[in-house]
């Protein structure tokens, strides 16, 4: 059985208030044309859409099992995260975000942007809800920029990367990581190992 109802323009037209009144039950997708154009859905239907992030995200990806062991690292320095009050996004979120972009050797941090708008498994690990604005491009470039200037936040990234994720990527073929990136972000502050505990 199909989870949503299909009407033409046509239909809609001739029978709105009864359509409008089935959607309250389940979805009416509406077409135009032959094609799939407008959806109409009871309102606790879109808020329960809209509040669950987590809902699209599969038990056992990788990250899912491995975001513990990340929080496990991240609160041990939390103190230190909260203190760097100069940025507009919260520190531990813009680790994260640059966690993903050597995992994902996202290329760019105009590129990284996109996927945070688009890329549920994104939103999910930095903690975005489907309905929430991500950040201006030149807040989140100016915040990444600022985090990666402190030695300490590149060491932490570092410190993730090889407690948690170095003895586990071979087994995890989702993940391309980016090390050579990771080298320049270390050796701007005159550290090139990259070594795992």
């Amino acid at each position: 059985m199909e989870r949503y109802s299909k009407v033409g323009m046509q239909e809609l037209d001739q029978r709105l208030s009864k359509i409008v009144e089935a959607a309250r039950k389940k979805p009416v997708s509406v077409y135009r044309y032959g094609a799939p154009w407008v959806w109409i859905v009871s309102q606790d239907d879109w808020q329960g859409a809209l509040k669950e992030v987590s809902s699209y995200i599969p038990a056992g990806h990788s990250l899912v099992l491995l975001r513990p062991q990340i929080e496990e690292v991240l609160d041990q320095h939390r103190e230190w995260l909260v203190a760097e009050s100069a940025m507009s996004i919260a520190p531990h979120t813009v680790l994260q975000i640059l966690l993903l972009q050597l995992l994902y050797s996202v290329p760019s941090e105009q590129q990284l942007h996109e996927q945070l708008n688009y890329n549920l498994l994104f939103r999910w690990f930095v903690g975005l809800d489907l309905n929430q604005k991500v950040w201006s491009i030149h807040v989140l470039t100016r915040d990444i920029a600022t985090l990666l200037n402190n030695p300490r936040a590149v060491q932490l990234i570092q410190k993730i990367i090889g407690d948690v994720f170095c003895g586990a990527l071979l087994h995890m073929p989702e993940f391309s990581l980016n090390f050579a990136l990771l080298h320049t972000w270390l050796a701007r502050h005159g550290n090139t190992s990259i070594t795992s505990n």
